[in-house]
């Protein structure tokens, strides 16, 4: 049994969301007047290492799959994966120069090189930086008196609120024995998950673009069935999943640069030259590559919240006041060039025209995103009724997405470089037919689009966006305990908005169901941030909402121990009053 002394804590995943818990959880108690030496913190995790999770980890991914944003853009905390670049500057240039010569392919000496904050780096970089801090977080936790366990190759089965705590049942993946541990808190950091069944498709279709490993095997399967004849493989998905997979599936091809580091040409070897990729999405574009930061005086989005924007303007703000608002904003910066509806509908005829158009680093591109990244971060979407969210989330939040999430320049030339050489293509199939793409027995074919003919493919990636419903969640872990109760999916009237129910909009406690009323309670074990609670795609999809996440769950678990120790003093003196 647990003694009553030690506080012990959980967090379930370490990659970017568990680490960043980590991280502030010793932040904070190592600046706390707390006696360290009585808590636990045990962390749980799939993988065998701690830090990059899925979206970083190294041997899961190519050099050329890069950060959605920029340096300065993410971080544990502060500037801190750009200090961290400074300081590991020689013995990185030394040991992974393919990491860095990927995003300055100018350098001639790797050794010269110094660290740039607009600089879009690989994704493995970010999470050896990712690992460097979670290991260095728990060496500061042990010099401080925390014990640490760690339990990774690890799957955690099931939970259980008891008496005592939250009981969870873990086992690693080496044993056949169950493990049992009660916690006084638990954070699930699960991350991203693949809503696709995979045994819905046969092996022309892959149901996701990672890892790389995976791909290539699946790629070297589709160019052996048949005749050796040119091979047209679709991804689904034009967001920077779906470019990872064409980088991907171009690998053993050569790009060519300038002096400058400018991609101009792509060379096919015999791989490559027999693919056709199709690229596809509803709207039939890449997101925007932008330039560097611009300061922006706002005219009519002037407010820092929501709340105090319907205060000025006198009235709830629906939907669509926010679409005009957004509309009047761009005109007017923009002399009237630019509106909501070239948000919605670019003015291009294909997603290469677009292409060469970003790569001249426009103007607009910078000003569309800090509009919509301005009101995204209002946090305008919990204010929506649930006909309006569900509207927002149809047919808006790709625009969102697409605006706010860009592309590095240097991928954009070689997406160019590659329609240029012919290999790659793109089909906007438009938002009316959701059976654009018909996966049959016997073909499978694209029905919709720009293309004046149908046309079919020999095999597809599927690399479209996260699903958040979390009836479609494959982890046994997340289905057992909202089969119990212990979380809840969030719902508003009749729309399911996806993820689970939390305390409250800047809360990040888990509700649960009372199980003697059945109503609806706080969780008083459970906490979650990242993908798998409800309103995180359209409010806090960037690395400060997880760093606010993290800080808010470790003061609340610091908060905790407080109060636990001083109702056992409390509990102290009154026994020896009594004696």
């Amino acid at each position: 049994m647990q003694s009553k002394n030690m506080t012990k804590f959980c967090i379930v995943g370490t990659g970017f969301s568990g680490t960043a818990a980590l991280v502030h959880l010793v932040k904070q108690l190592v600046a706390s007047k707390l006696d360290c030496r009585n808590i636990e913190v045990v962390t749980i995790e799939q993988r065998k290492s701690n830090g990059p999770g899925h979206p970083y980890c190294r041997e899961e991914l190519l050099p050329t799959h890069l950060c959605n944003n920029q340096t300065y853009m993410m971080a544990l905390f502060d500037n801190d994966f750009y200090d961290w670049l400074c300081e590991q500057r020689v013995e990185l240039a030394e040991q992974i120069p393919d990491l860095i010569k990927v995003t300055h392919p100018e350098l001639k000496d790797v050794t010269q090189w110094q660290p740039d904050q607009d600089a879009f780096y690989p994704r493995a970089l970010f999470g050896l930086y990712l690992k460097a801090r979670f290991d260095q977080y728990c060496l500061v936790a042990k010099e401080n008196g925390i014990q640490l366990h760690h339990f990774n190759d690890c799957q955690v089965l099931d939970g259980q609120s008891t008496e005592q705590g939250f009981a969870l049942q873990f086992r690693q993946a080496a044993s056949l024995n169950k493990t049992t541990q009660v916690f006084d808190k638990v954070l699930l950091c699960t991350g991203h998950w693949n809503s696709i069944k995979t045994n819905k498709y046969d092996d022309r279709v892959l149901t996701s673009p990672y890892p790389y490993s995976k791909l290539k095997e699946w790629l070297n399967q589709q160019a052996q069935k048949g005749e050796i004849k040119t091979k047209h493989i679709g991804i689904k998905g034009m967001g920077p999943s779906g470019i990872d997979a064409i980088l991907s599936l171009v690998e053993s091809g050569q790009f060519i640069y300038n002096a400058e580091g400018e991609v101009t040409a792509f060379k096919a070897d015999d791989i490559t030259a027999k693919l056709k990729i199709h690229a596809l999405s509803r709207c039939g574009f890449f997101p925007a590559v932008r330039d560097k930061r611009i300061e922006h005086q706002f005219k009519y989005l002037t407010e820092d919240t929501f709340f105090d924007l319907e205060q000025k303007q006198g009235k709830r703000l629906a939907l669509d006041d926010i679409l005009h608002l957004i509309d009047m904003e761009l005109k007017t910066a923009s002399g009237g060039a630019i509106g909501w509806y070239e948000v919605a509908h670019p003015p291009f005829d294909s997603a290469l025209e677009k292409l060469e158009y970003d790569v001249t680093l426009p103007h607009d591109n910078v000003l569309i995103h800090t509009v919509l990244l301005r009101v995204r971060r209002m946090k305008f979407y919990r204010y929506l009724t649930a006909d309006e969210k569900q509207r927002y989330d149809s047919l808006l939040d790709t625009h969102f997405i697409r605006t706010a999430v860009p592309i590095p320049l240097l991928n954009a030339q070689k997406l160019i470089a590659l329609f240029e050489a012919g290999i790659l293509s793109s089909c906007q199939l438009g938002y009316e037919h959701k059976d654009a793409i018909k996966v049959s027995a016997k073909d499978i074919v694209v029905t919709d689009g720009q293309l004046p003919e149908p046309f079919n493919l020999d095999g597809i990636i599927l690399a479209a966006g996260q699903s958040f419903k979390l009836e479609r969640h494959p982890d046994n872990l997340v289905k057992s305990l909202v089969a119990r109760g212990e979380l809840r999916p969030h719902a508003e009237q009749s729309y399911q908005t996806g993820g689970i129910q939390l305390q409250g909009h800047e809360s990040y406690r888990a509700m649960r169901t009372n199980p003697n009323t059945l109503q609806a309670q706080v969780s008083p074990y459970l906490s979650s941030f990242g993908v798998l609670t409800r309103y995180w795609q359209n409010e806090r999809n960037f690395a400060a909402a997880f760093v606010e996440a993290a800080q808010s769950v470790a003061h609340d678990w610091v908060d905790h121990i407080y109060q636990k120790t001083k109702s056992q003093h409390t509990r102290t003196e009154q026994n020896k009053v009594h004696a």
